[in-house]
């Protein structure tokens, strides 16, 4: 059977690939999930006007994550010019009626296509609570990584009648939302 491909991408800078992408991609070798590949995106900061054509067909979400612990020893000082990003997929009808909790489930079992549903199914929640804590300005430039902290955050999150998951949800958003008030 094939290995699904890819979903989390460590993006090295290219002017940092001559010393950084062989040794991680070694690390990184027996991990399906993960790809170390060089950065060839342009610098994304700079918006430009998009033709009522090009709108319908927004970029699936990205989650910015922090897997800065999954480094080997020697080059977590190099954290700092390394991205982790993971592209959810679009969302099907498979898991339209999976519970919540089962969606959970199947994301800690590694299936990256029930983040997308989990993402989607919740984000409205995500981004409101965001904007409350961070404004208008601040908030959707936090979403990528907030996402990421999600998906981070996510394998601690366990089933419990007393602490449901949209009030765990709530909690790590308040405190995402904290830290990036406190830097």
């Amino acid at each position: 059977m094939d290995e699904p491909p890819a979903h989390i991408f460590c993006l090295v800078p290219p002017e940092r690939a001559g010393d950084l992408l062989a040794p991680l991609r070694r690390h990184y070798k027996g991990d399906p999930a993960l790809e170390v590949i060089v950065e060839r995106r342009r610098d994304e900061a700079a918006s430009r006007f998009l033709t009522p054509g090009e709108q319908r067909h927004r970029r699936a979400p990205v989650a910015q994550r922090d897997l800065r612990r999954s480094l080997p020893p020697r080059y977590r000082d190099e954290a700092a010019v390394l991205r982790f990003e993971q592209r959810l997929q679009p969302v099907g009808r498979a898991h339209q009626h999976t519970s919540t909790e089962d969606l959970v489930a199947a994301v800690h079992a590694g299936d990256p296509d029930v983040a997308s549903e989990l993402w989607w199914r919740w984000n409205e929640r995500v981004r409101m609570r965001l904007r409350a804590r961070l404004g208008d300005q601040e908030a959707p430039r936090a979403e990528r990584p907030l996402l990421g902290r999600i998906l981070d955050e996510l394998e601690d999150y366990e089933a419990d009648p007393d602490r449901t998951f949209p009030a765990w949800l709530d909690d790590v958003v308040d405190r995402f939302a904290g830290e990036r008030l406190a830097a």
